[in-house]
């Protein structure tokens, strides 16, 4: 590293001044960081790059001495200025800075970012992300109310490496090309198994998210985030969902819908009742069951069912019952072909 160009990663002439140094690394270290860009090796070792670079740019003795001695300027005796790691970092807030080829990300992350961040794999005082989980439910099971055992595997904050990856020298600090975390072995973090009981309400509907308190990832120190789980509503063989309201089919012989009469139905509780077919009703009518739907559930109302007719008409006439239709067709002057069936 010591033969790169800082000038040229921070890309910056030799002649900017102390400001420019600053606005160059924020700008850059904002585009390359970790945490913007999970994953991604290059992005990663650039971060590095840049703070480097920045931390003997922005040092006047560092930078008297890289100036003058280009790539050897970290093997100047000491008599010739400061020790490398005694002066002062904008971002550390008055504490001593780290030596060089060594990074701080914590510190560093703060004075880049503003303070306290979500889901930063460095952990720290900052707090992890909180995780969400799709569960898929039944009909029925939303109807009814149940409660439900869910496993999940979240991904907690390495507590050894705080989510960067790597160990820790005798100091604390992060090397450049250090060794990989023995405990996450280079990942940062560690997959945990969270165990939590569900209770997922009568007239739950799809896309409800439920919420666990302190059972999402962890972060280096240990606190919890929250885990959600979002619903997804099975589809049932008999019921359809709109909202809270239900709508079911209901077969209806030809003859009840022309003459009106009563049919017997199940509703998605169970519960039998006599649904009253008026006379005269065609197929695709609905018939509503007031009070039948989904039960209310937070700002959601009892919703109603709904019977949507399918009028049937029987294959197997006797003849018997051809000749009463065909006196009724002539009744009617319906344009049948009489006998053509016979």
């Amino acid at each position: 590293m010591n033969g790169k160009d800082y000038y040229k990663v921070l890309s910056i002439a030799k002649t900017a001044s102390e400001d420019e140094i600053k606005r160059a690394h924020r700008k850059l270290a904002r585009k390359h960081h970790p945490d913007l860009n999970p994953g991604d090796k290059r992005a990663e070792e650039q971060f590095k790059e840049i703070q480097e670079a920045y931390d003997v740019l922005s040092d006047p003795e560092k930078r008297k001495k890289y100036d003058q001695f280009g790539e050897n300027w970290a093997q100047v005796p000491p008599g010739y200025a400061p020790q490398p790691g005694n002066h002062t970092d904008p971002f550390s807030g008055g504490q001593p800075n780290t030596a060089a080829g060594q990074v701080n990300f914590e510190d560093l992350f703060s004075g880049i970012f503003g303070g306290a961040r979500r889901g930063s794999p460095f952990g720290g005082n900052d707090v992890v992300d909180d995780a969400e989980f799709n569960l898929e439910v039944s009909l029925d099971d939303a109807y009814r109310g149940v409660s439900r055992r869910v496993n999940v595997s979240v991904e907690d904050v390495c507590s050894d490496c705080g989510g960067a990856g790597q160990k820790r020298n005798s100091r604390g600090q992060f090397e450049l090309n250090g060794a990989a975390c023995p405990k996450c072995r280079g990942r940062g973090r560690i997959a945990s198994q969270r165990s939590v009981i569900v209770n997922i309400p009568a007239g739950a509907y799809d896309q409800m998210v439920l919420s666990q308190s302190g059972q999402g990832p962890a972060d280096a120190r240990g606190r919890r985030s929250d885990l959600h789980l979002r619903l997804n509503m099975l589809t049932n063989a008999r019921f359809e969902r709109d909202g809270q309201n239900l709508l079911f089919d209901i077969q209806v012989p030809y003859t009840v819908a022309a003459l009106g009469g009563e049919l017997p139905v199940e509703t998605l509780g169970g519960q039998r009742r006599q649904l009253l077919i008026p006379p005269g009703i065609q197929t695709g009518q609905k018939l509503r069951l007031s009070g039948q739907g989904m039960p209310a559930v937070q700002d959601r109302s009892v919703g109603d069912a709904f019977a949507r007719v399918r009028i049937t008409v029987p294959r197997d006439l006797t003849d018997n019952e051809k000749q009463l239709l065909e006196q009724l067709a002539k009744l009617r002057q319906d344009p049948v072909r009489f006998g053509s069936s016979r």
